[in-house]
């Protein structure tokens, strides 16, 4: 494991009546798992899952010692030297970590299935439980005389967060909310898929993996409010809704990502209209619904899956709700899209996704998860809950209900990066999506170069767009990047800025004498920029040769490196050191491209010239440019 024998059997030990006062420290344990809990986005505690090699307890880490763990590389699988611990006297068996040593940062994987639990062990040897025998002398006598240190186990449950079971972590006592029931025994668990209207006694235990928002309606019948989650286990998902003061508490309880044990909830037929989930039933919360945390989480999924192929998808009819992995091919910059029927702006991005069917899709990304994303090219990513949408061919939307998991622990995700790392990054792949205009296609709306150089401006201080397809002859190595202010703003955007989507600033920062950087706009002082493209290189194909800028985005599709590692090669060349800078423009020299460029005119020394920008960059599609010609040429025939 780590050179260190784990402490066996003493997770069972501090709770018994037997062996209790006989366990000295230190003890060494190992984590199985471990869960960050955050108070205004700052690392508060640790909650953990832990075994002894014989015995797993789920565990908390008091917040004495986060700041020695989180500076040594605390990390799932570590081995640790307890010194110092307390047990908590609640339903569950909790062990409290007062003072710790790191062992090993990491050692062998294991998996809470190996070992016994201790809840499991004591529901089978009440007799030998310290927890229920201090809850029945509490129960008995008003007062607790356990000889389980609890009181600083109590004292430290502060700083924002509640145990699981302690009233705080339970809904209102009032009479329209559903009852928090802390300390309650929730039997025999219930699985999800097997939920149905014809029960009357069940408890299920589920993760949230989806939060709706808390949304008012109103109607000529009245006003109120409305909330939904989905709730999962190993077994199936199911949608659960809670209405007006039912749904304001639920709202403030029930937190995405956590575990519940649910139970007294209406079970009806779900409503497919607004219910996208396969189960055929959905809950509704009332009065009489009971909603406890859970504390152990280890059998309980984080999302469930049911992967659609990609060539697949165009077999499906429109707004189909599919769910979907694939390696990430591109990465389209964000945009800003107005809605006709509001004015109101959105953030959007579209990615493309490819798996080892031979096929490319398109997914388009919204709001913040769109100019949040920054997943790198190559990466898998599993989506959770996209719509089939049809517009000049299929592609995919992200659902307000839906998620992205990068890099998810599944075996298709395995399976997915090796192929993708060993095949598919050079293949060709069948395009779901086409843009076309009018029915002809993209690759027959490009125009060449010598025609890029005719096009004719309707109006002199409005560009035009259009696509070429050429080889980069020669990149200009001076002042190809500028340093760039990091500071994250938000947008000017009233609809933009309710949502808090944050922006980096990116004005050039002006160099100090002291050699920090000061961004004018901002007003703020960096010791480092971060550097981006301004890319200016000569582009040409069979009919002539123009000069384009690209900015970050499309540079770095162009050079596959960022334009600090560009320009740290450039000054070790400089410097004499050996470098491969000239390499790294020679390798993209007569490299093909399709570029999307926006051409405008522009006035200098009163002599009217044309800029052009490349707004997009992509890779060629073999395929398709093929598959263009065989039926231009079977127009010929």
């Amino acid at each position: 494991m780590s050179g260190i024998a784990l402490s066996r059997g003493v997770l069972r030990d501090v709770f018994s009546v037997e062996h209790a006062p006989n366990v000295k420290t230190p003890l060494y344990l190992q984590v199985t798992n471990i869960k960050p809990v955050f108070l205004q986005d700052e690392l508060k505690k640790y909650r953990l899952l832990l075994n002894d090699g014989q015995y797993t307890s789920q565990g908390l880490v008091d917040e004495s010692c986060v700041a020695y763990l989180q500076n040594n590389n605390f990390s799932r699988y570590a081995v640790i030297q307890v010194n110092e611990y307390s047990v908590f006297p609640t339903q569950k068996h909790i062990f409290i970590i007062k003072k710790v040593e790191l062992v090993a940062a990491t050692s062998e994987k294991t998996s809470a299935n190996d070992f016994i639990s201790v809840d499991t062990y004591f529901a089978e040897h009440p007799e030998d439980d310290n927890l229920q025998i201090a809850q029945r002398q509490s129960n008995g006598a008003g007062r607790s005389e356990s000889p389980i240190p609890t009181s600083e186990a109590n004292a430290h449950n502060g700083g924002g967060h509640t145990h699981p079971n302690t009233h705080a972590n339970s809904y209102p006592s009032k009479p329209s909310a559903p009852a928090g029931g802390a300390g309650q025994n929730p039997g025999r668990i219930t699985p999800i898929e097997t939920l149905s209207p014809y029960q009357n006694n069940w408890t299920i235990k589920a993760r949230v993996s989806y939060k709706g928002d808390l949304r008012h309606w109103s109607n000529a019948k009245g006003e109120g409010n409305l909330f939904s989650v989905n709730l999962l286990d190993e077994s199936d998902e199911i949608k659960a809704s809670a209405f007006n003061e039912t749904a304001e508490s639920a709202h403030k309880i029930l937190e995405e990502g956590k575990v519940y044990y649910i139970t007294k909830a209406k079970v009806q037929s779900s409503n497919k209209k607004f219910n996208h989930l396969s189960h055929p039933y959905e809950l509704v919360f009332d009065r009489d619904t009971q909603i406890n945390e859970c504390f152990d989480t280890s059998n309980v999924p984080k999302l469930h899956f049911n992967f659609v192929k990609l060539n697949q998808i165009q077999n499906l009819e429109p707004n189909a709700i599919v769910d979907v992995i694939g390696a990430l091919k591109t990465v389209n910059e964000a945009f800003k899209i107005t809605a006709k029927s509001t004015g109101k702006e959105f953030n959007r991005r579209n990615i493309t996704i490819v798996d080892e069917t031979g096929f490319a899709i398109d997914v388009g990304l919204w709001n913040t998860t769109a100019t949040d994303f920054s997943i790198p090219e190559g990466s898998v990513i599993a989506f959770k809950s996209c719509k089939v949408q049809e517009f000049n061919g299929r592609s995919l939307t992200l659902t307000q209900a839906g998620s992205l998991i990068p890099n998810p622990d599944t075996p298709e995700s395995y399976q997915l990066k090796g192929w993708y790392d060993n095949e598919g990054i050079n293949e060709n792949f069948k395009i779901l999506k086409v843009e076309s205009s009018a029915g002809a296609s993209k690759i027959a709306n490009r125009i060449s170069i010598a025609e890029a150089q005719e096009v004719q401006f309707k109006e002199a201080d409005r560009a035009e767009f259009f696509s070429v397809k050429g080889s980069i002859s020669f990149i200009k190595q001076d002042n190809f990047c500028y340093p760039a202010c990091p500071n994250e703003v938000k947008y000017n955007n009233s609809a933009v800025d309710r949502q808090g989507n944050p922006s980096l600033c990116n004005k050039k920062m002006i160099e100090q004498t002291d050699g920090n950087y000061r961004c004018e706009r901002c007003d703020k002082v960096y010791h480092e920029p971060t550097y981006r493209y301004i890319l200016n290189c000569s582009i040409m194909d069979s009919t002539g040769q123009i000069w384009i800028t690209l900015f970050d985005a499309e540079a770095r599709k162009v050079m596959e490196v960022d334009a600090g590692e560009l320009r740290a090669l450039k000054l070790a060349e400089e410097n004499g050191e050996d470098s491969v800078f000239k390499d790294k423009l020679s390798s993209v020299s007569l490299k093909e491209f399709v570029f999307r460029l926006k051409a405008k005119q522009d006035s200098y020394n009163d002599q009217v010239r044309i800029r052009y920008q490349a707004t997009g960059v992509d890779q060629i599609d073999y395929n398709a440019e093929a598959e263009y010609l065989c039926s231009e040429l079977d127009q010929l025939l």
